[in-house]
């Protein structure tokens, strides 16, 4: 991971800081095929195709294990960390 790296006496520094807020901005996508929602927060307000791709990117991760119809699925996002 580019945001940690190790010093001579090993222990990890964080280069982002302590102070990192959880991205709070909500942005929903519908997969109308298989009925599920997705809540993608992020750290500000997405394009469909970033919607998209975000959505591609978690069922690609998932494999055979699925959400459910109907469920909705909340993904965490670093798209805009550095636009703030």
């Amino acid at each position: 991971m580019d945001d940690v790296e190790n010093n001579s006496r090993g222990k990890s520094h964080d280069t982002l800081g302590e102070n990192i807020q959880l991205p709070k901005i909500d942005n929903f996508i519908k997969d109308r095929q298989h009925g599920v929602t997705y809540n993608i927060c992020a750290y500000r307000r997405l394009s469909g195709q970033e919607m998209t791709r975000a959505m591609q990117v978690f069922i690609q991760q998932q494999g055979e294990r699925q959400p459910k119809p109907g469920s909705v699925v909340k993904i965490f996002s670093l798209v805009g960390l550095d636009d703030r």
